[in-house]
């Protein structure tokens, strides 16, 4: 067991124990993520004869978003892009230990047991000739661990099939190893489970305290005409997330991108498997374009071939072209950037007697494009938004920073943190922008950790005054609790020598956990607040902040008034003695926007209500 699964392990006997030993900085698995509590459907034979079985063949590779629901009743299990070492296409099915809701399914430390199951719909295996009866495989890879936790020596994958009488048969069982590869497995369907709602489960069994073991499924085929031998697809798939072209960030500032585009952008990259016992040659393109319109941005790769062919049962990493100069939009956007093969791949066949069987249901071309969002926004990123694991510290007083660096001097705008354990919501932390981490911080804000939908949201907290910022600066928060304030952890690529941690007075640069911690940094080359007095286009709002009543000076054509939610406010004007007024008292304090139309151009202005 590796040193770092060991303080994992003992960061939860510590969570479970409450114990009073600190253990500063650390990742750990994810917590509990409230859902309505409407429990398990029950599928009972009765629930099952009421729809319509599937027919075969089965199969799915999880490059699609999500867990299918259409083919799956799931009780556990998530979808991966990140976990898995060398998968053979696109996305895992992963299984972790804690039920559907994200919670243990024991609270007593040493409780072995069941835990995460996932579960076919009903498949309709009868109606099979005599010849079929001895065809039906089920094939699917394996691997434990992968970059999770490392199931214990007596923890056990297992598969199991629905026999005619209701009953859950096990067919096949593993127990974990050393071992970083994704194996494969086919398991015959016997006569004695061709029934017309046969249905098959993946079960996990180890420690039930929590997320413990990691057992990671994939491409999971089911279908009639097979033999023990089949292991060999006509398919080829892309294999992970794109590499970044933006380097270590996963977004940059359109501004600063403005400044710098042609030193900033590199190349990308990804990585193939031919799942296929024979070469095939292939192509590969990358295409960056804009979301908003899906305009293409810049051809990078057109249809660029493998050199040499790539080779039966292969897997290959590759290269883009250098990105060189890339036009920038201008006003803020989404790149899109897409990676895809051109492999020939067509339906999911067979070739029975001699003909050739396509089944219009599995498409094979699913997993030959990857697509990654490339945010052309006002803030920097090191994650790609994809919650893996949480990090963060459990010392009160104790701080937690990302580290950040502009090319000229900027203003922040806000800061964005996706905090993910959604029992703290309320919870009280001190926000902290530090020029250098040896002297105090120039900004401190007091705020509570919002309530928030889904795991994936961030939270926004939105700056009331100018805070000026050159080369290197921090951004992070203090907490008041000896608790862990769990902080989300992308594990798509290591920036972990841009953490950093004071827990005992000093500070320190994370060397204990790998991946993008979640803290973003929203930024603007200009002052981010008006000054009282300071006239621009023509007219002058002030005072700003304001507590009652903003005049406004100068001739404009059209106004409008928007709260920190953007929401669109009935503020009218009033002209009296002193002029053209607006009244913006008893808001809620907070940053609004005032959009002024002039001439057919339009303003935006930042006012704080105080």
């Amino acid at each position: 067991m590796s040193v770092n699964r060991i303080s994992i392990l003992f960061f939860f006997v510590i969570l479970m124990f409450q114990a009073n030993i600190r253990i500063s900085f650390a990742q750990f698995q994810l917590l509990p993520t409230p859902v309505t509590e409407k429990g398990l459907k029950d599928y009972s034979k009765n629930n099952r004869l009421n729809q319509a079985p599937s027919l075969l063949p089965f199969w799915d590779d999880f490059s699609k978003k999500g867990v299918d629901t259409t083919k799956w009743i799931n009780e556990g299990a998530t979808q991966s892009l990140t976990v898995g070492y060398a998968p053979p296409s696109y996305g895992v099915l992963l299984l972790d230990g804690v039920d559907e809701r994200g919670r243990p399914y024991s609270n007593v430390l040493v409780a072995q047991g069941i835990t995460d199951k996932i579960t076919s719909v009903p498949i309709d295996l009868s109606g099979l000739s005599e010849e079929e009866k001895n065809t039906v495989f089920i094939s699917f890879f394996w691997q434990s661990g992968g970059r999770g936790e490392m199931p214990d020596f007596n923890d056990d994958l297992s598969l199991f099939f629905l026999d005619t009488t209701d009953n859950w048969i096990s067919v096949w069982s593993m127990l974990p190893g050393e071992q970083f590869t994704f194996t494969p497995e086919i398991i015959q369907v016997t006569e004695e489970f061709q029934h017309e709602n046969f249905q098959f489960r993946f079960q996990i069994s180890g420690r039930a305290s929590g997320p413990f073991d990691s057992w990671l499924v994939d491409y999971v085929y089911l279908n009639k005409n097979r033999n023990p031998n089949d292991l060999s697809f006509p398919d080829r798939a892309l294999t992970k997330t794109n590499v970044r072209p933006l380097g270590r960030f996963s977004a940059i500032p359109l501004f600063e991108l403005n400044k710098n585009s042609n030193e900033i952008w590199t190349n990308s990259g990804n990585e193939f498997k031919n799942l296929e016992n024979r070469f095939r040659a292939m192509e590969y393109s990358v295409v960056l374009r804009d979301k908003a319109d899906n305009s293409i941005v810049k051809n990078i790769n057109n249809n660029t071939p493998f050199n040499p062919v790539p080779l039966a049962n292969e897997r290959r990493s590759f290269d883009s072209n250098s990105f060189n100069v890339i036009n920038l939009p201008s006003e803020e956007t989404d790149y899109e950037l897409i990676t895809y093969l051109t492999t020939g791949d067509k339906n999911l066949f067979q070739i029975i007697n001699g003909d050739t069987v396509f089944f219009d249901n599995i498409d094979l071309k699913m997993n030959d494009t990857v697509k990654t969002i490339i945010p052309i926004r006002d803030f920097f990123a090191y994650d790609d938004g994809n919650v893996d694991y949480s990090a963060g510290i459990n010392q009160r007083n104790g701080m937690l920073a990302n580290r950040f660096e502009v090319s000229n001097a900027a203003f922040v705008k806000g800061i964005s943190i996706n905090f993910t354990n959604f029992t703290q919501a309320n919870s009280i932390v001190d926000l902290m922008i530090w020029r250098n981490l040896d002297e105090n911080p120039i900004y401190v804000k007091e705020v509570f950790i919002p309530e928030k939908p889904s795991l994936s949201d961030f939270s926004y907290f939105e700056l009331e005054e100018n805070i000026r910022v050159e080369d290197i600066f921090f951004v992070g928060f203090t907490q008041f609790t000896n608790d862990f304030v769990y902080v989300g952890l992308d594990k798509t690529f290591d920036n972990g020598k841009e953490v950093f941690f004071n827990v005992t007075g000093s500070w320190q640069q994370n060397d204990i956990v790998e991946g993008s911690l979640m803290i973003r940094v929203h930024l603007s080359e200009t002052e981010v607040l008006e000054q009282e007095g300071q006239s621009e286009a023509g007219f002058k709002l002030f005072p700003n902040p304001v507590t009652d009543w903003i005049s406004l000076e100068g001739e404009i054509d059209d106004y409008s008034v928007y709260d920190p939610y953007g929401r669109q406010l009935n503020l009218p004007m009033e002209i009296n003695e002193k002029g053209k007024m607006i009244n913006f008292a008893g808001l809620q304090k907070g940053v609004y926007l005032v959009n002024i139309v002039q001439n057919n151009e339009s303003k935006s202005i930042r006012v704080l209500v105080r």
